[in-house]
């Protein structure tokens, strides 16, 4: 019996359970000491020794890209570095930290047309 796997990772979404990961490297593990493994065994082994890490490093940098350091007061003490990897990934609302809010948007766009002439008509 092979266990064959197909492991694709884009944008941080995983398409394969880690249980099926460790029970794969577990039943090739069980089958080396039984019988030994053939060259294409070895490899699939090998892939998901290699699949097993990766996903084990993508679950930590998610779970440190998502810290939040605050003091007993609230204040917002996180490393600039990582508000920068969160903003760029939208986590803890750091992406609009420097949007400003419809009313403000307003008032620069209103003084930007204090250079026009009010007693000009528009033609409708």
């Amino acid at each position: 019996m092979y266990y064959e796997f197909v492991i694709t990772i884009q944008k941080g979404v995983i398409s394969m359970d880690m249980k099926l990961i460790i029970q794969g490297i577990n039943y090739y593990a069980r089958k080396e000491k039984m019988y030994g493994l053939d060259e294409r065994e070895a490899a699939l082994r090998q892939e998901l020794r290699d699949n097993y890490i990766n996903l084990i490093r993508l679950s930590f940098q998610d779970q440190i890209e998502h810290v939040k350091v605050v003091d007993e007061d609230g204040n917002d003490l996180t490393p600039a570095i990582m508000k920068a990897i969160q903003k760029e990934k939208q986590i803890h609302g750091r992406h609009l930290e420097a949007q400003e809010d419809l009313p403000t948007k307003m008032e620069h766009f209103l003084a930007s047309l204090e250079d026009i002439n009010p007693d000009i008509e528009l033609d409708n």
